[in-house]
């Protein structure tokens, strides 16, 4: 723990020390010359108060003795918003285009550096909370087909809904098949899908669940 306050430590001194570019916007758009990267990109690169993600990361890793793959996450919670630019070209099969560069600047290396403790403490909070509100969805959405498995009788694809109906789709049928039709207006006949209840008390005992 002391040898990883003392590297954090160094890292502390030396990026207060330097200040960064607020706003590079004011280079302008555009591919610089030389390489297939954005002159904003190639200024943050000149910048001696901003560091690539990849470089944090890995300078991070460095002073913390922590994986590579904790410390990204470290970092991208403490700065949900990086900066990024435009650098290098994405391959076809990831959808093509330009690939974005992400920058920390002195100031967010510094805050990290600072609350390095906490923001591992933070995160894992983050995590276990999220993931106890995942298992209690999934649980919920079980406790719910459950439900409709023996209080309600599965509909498919009809012109007309029931009185009592929880509704879990509705489609249309075009020239190439069928297509989700939620939010869409076309001249087509819409069929529904989902659950038909008995009675409306059974319908209201259904929507329940979701105040449990």
């Amino acid at each position: 723990m002391k040898k990883r306050e003392n590297k954090l430590g160094k890292i502390i001194k030396k990026y207060s020390e330097i200040s960064h570019n607020e706003d590079n916007y004011s280079v302008g758009g555009g591919i610089d010359n030389c390489k297939f990267a954005s002159n904003r990109h190639e200024d943050a690169c000149r910048d001696e108060g901003k560091l690539t993600l990849g470089k944090a990361c890995q300078m991070f890793k460095n002073a913390t003795g922590c994986n590579i793959d904790i410390v990204r996450e470290v970092i991208q919670y403490a700065v949900p918003n990086m900066e990024w630019h435009h650098a290098g070209l994405l391959p076809k099969t990831y959808g093509g285009g330009m690939k974005k560069t992400y920058f920390l600047n002195s100031k967010e290396i510094c805050n990290i550096s600072i609350n390095w403790n906490d923001l591992m403490e933070k995160l894992n909070i983050s995590k276990a909370t999220a993931k106890t509100a995942e298992e209690e969805k999934k649980n919920l959405e079980k406790r719910r087909l459950e439900f409709l498995q023996v209080n309600a009788k599965k509909i498919e694809r009809v012109t007309s809904t029931p009185t009592f109906f929880y509704e879990t789709n509705r489609e249309m049928n075009g020239k190439y098949g069928w297509f989700d039709s939620f939010g869409k207006d076309y001249n087509l006949t819409e069929y529904f899908s989902g659950w038909e209840f008995e009675s409306e008390e059974k319908e209201r005992e259904f929507y329940c669940f979701n105040y449990q």
